[in-house]
């Protein structure tokens, strides 16, 4: 049967690919790994044909099927499962940036905590995947998660009927309150600049690269030159200021950075609104 469907896929019979593969992995969801390969095959074909309802659905039950089968997971099993997880909170990350914050500012910021908590958590759920290039892509989103709630508060829709100086001092609470966010994302980027000096190169450790050359220009310093491997060693100098070295009790890992920014984000939020509040009065 997978033959068939494997031929139907060849020559390019797309209905009649989908109809067996899907009969297929009904009637013999095992061997695992052959079941998820053609759940993934499955993936592909709806992608490549614009069906995204059906693609997000293969995603999910391939997402799924590895984690039911237990024991029975295997290596390639849980790599493609993590690569779907992947898919799957991109989409969450994607609804989390597109919404701003607007007046009533209490609303909005309420909506882009919720859907901040639900990206964060669906992230941190890769890591347990242990896969390297998947741990580096939710790494380089959990930052970019920080990063944009820093800017959504800077650019948030002000509250109407402040006078000049109103509108200083309001700047000045936003401005206060955005900044520990854009550190808490330039300290998970370097998470996977970290990566690169242990050997460890990818996309996804390039994309943080990029990141914090273009944050922190003064600490890591971009020149031109051919990119790879080796050449993201001798294109990003990293200038590491002096300092003692922290103890393991000392360092956050990427749990306590969410919790904190989790707690951060709602004291922000009460301080502007407090800001405005008072100015209106």
């Amino acid at each position: 049967m997978l033959t068939a469907a494997e031929l139907y896929d060849e020559v390019n019979v797309i209905e009649d690919a989908i109809r067996v593969y899907e009969q297929y992995v009904t009637e013999y969801p095992r061997p695992l790994d052959i079941a998820i390969e053609s759940r993934s095959r499955l993936a592909e074909i709806f992608k490549a044909e614009l069906d995204y309802e059906r693609y997000y659905a293969a995603l999910n039950e391939i997402v799924a099927v590895d984690r039911d089968a237990a024991e029975e997971r295997t290596d390639r099993s849980r790599y493609l499962a993590a690569g779907a997880a992947l898919v799957l909170a991109e989409q969450g990350y994607q609804q989390f940036a597109k919404l701003r914050l607007v007046q009533p500012f209490e609303e909005s910021l309420a909506r882009k905590q919720e859907h901040m908590d639900k990206a964060m958590q669906a992230f941190e759920n890769l890591v347990e995947y242990e896969v390297a290039e998947v741990t580096a892509a939710a790494t380089f989103y959990i930052a970019e998660i920080y990063l944009q709630f820093s800017t959504a508060l800077i650019e948030s829709e002000r509250p109407p009927g402040l006078s000049d100086a109103e509108k200083v001092d309001y700047e000045l609470v936003i401005d206060e309150e955005a900044f520990p966010f854009e550190e808490q994302g330039i300290a998970v980027h370097e998470e996977n600049f970290e990566l690169l000096r242990a050997g460890i190169y990818n996309a996804w450790v390039q994309k943080s690269l990029d990141e914090l050359a273009g944050l922190m220009p003064g600490r890591y310093a971009k020149n031109e030159i051919s990119g790879g491997f080796v050449g993201s060693i001798d294109t990003y100098a990293y200038r590491m200021p002096i300092a003692p070295e922290m103890g393991v009790d000392e360092q956050d890992d990427v749990g306590a950075l969410k919790s904190r920014a989790t707690a951060d984000s709602r004291e922000a939020s009460e301080q502007i609104l407090r800001a405005g509040n008072s100015d209106l009065r």
